[in-house]
């Protein structure tokens, strides 16, 4: 991806007007995740009506109650040659491989590998968002790829390994507010093509990890 530029829209406020108690204006930036546990509890994700011809992977999304608001992990991806989303904001996560029993034993391994957070101990699964479909462009290998959402407390000190270049937790109110969407503008074959993102500090969040995001947002606005 050749970043051409961004258009920033002006400052805004992140917080809700200072109307009510402190204690409502708090809960729109905490305890998120009980609201996301009862969603999924009901949700009906799309099931893909095709078998991809690249396989299958898995991702997971962790989502904790920070000192200040509920947040996700996500990491910036490694700059590696060949890597189709090289630098790209995700999730911990990569391509299903035999050995793994389904795609949440994928997106496990992948966790651990990654960033060396065992998920069967630190997390406790709140449940699945639909299936993402990596072929929407036709310089992607077509994968479909399963979000599984986890809740997570206190972690053990992270180790990322060679394919994360760094992690960074991201509140849940920031990208539940509309307002910090900004336009992206990316060259593709010798097009200049404009798609939604979201800038948080010096990370860059569009693409697949957008659709993602986008569901899980949705069903926080339910």
């Amino acid at each position: 991806m050749t970043r051409v530029g961004f258009r920033r829209r002006p400052a805004i406020q992140l917080l809700p007007p200072l109307i009510g108690s402190f204690h409502a204006i708090l809960w729109t930036m905490r305890d998120l995740t009980h609201t996301l546990r009862h969603q999924l509890q009901s949700f009906s994700r799309e099931e893909a009506d095709f078998e991809p011809r690249s396989g299958r992977a898995a991702v997971a999304i962790m989502v904790r109650e920070g000192l200040d608001a509920t947040e996700m992990l996500m990491i910036r991806r490694a700059t590696r040659e060949g890597d189709p989303w090289s630098g790209h904001m995700g999730f911990p996560g990569g391509r299903k491989d035999p050995g793994d029993a389904s795609n949440l034993a994928c997106a496990l391994r992948e966790t651990r590998e990654e960033i060396g957070v065992d998920l069967v101990e630190w997390g406790k699964p709140l449940g699945e968002l639909s299936d993402v479909n990596t072929g929407w462009r036709k310089d992607r290998p077509e994968m479909l790829v399963t979000p599984f959402v986890f809740e997570v407390g206190d972690l053990p000190a992270l180790t990322p390994n060679h394919e994360v270049d760094d992690v960074v937790w991201v509140p849940l109110y920031f990208l539940l507010d509309e307002h910090n969407r900004e336009p992206l503008e990316w060259e593709w074959q010798g097009k200049t093509m404009e798609t939604d993102s979201f800038i948080y500090a010096t990370y860059c969040i569009w693409g697949l990890s957008l659709m993602m995001i986008d569901e899980m947002m949705g069903l926080l606005r339910t």
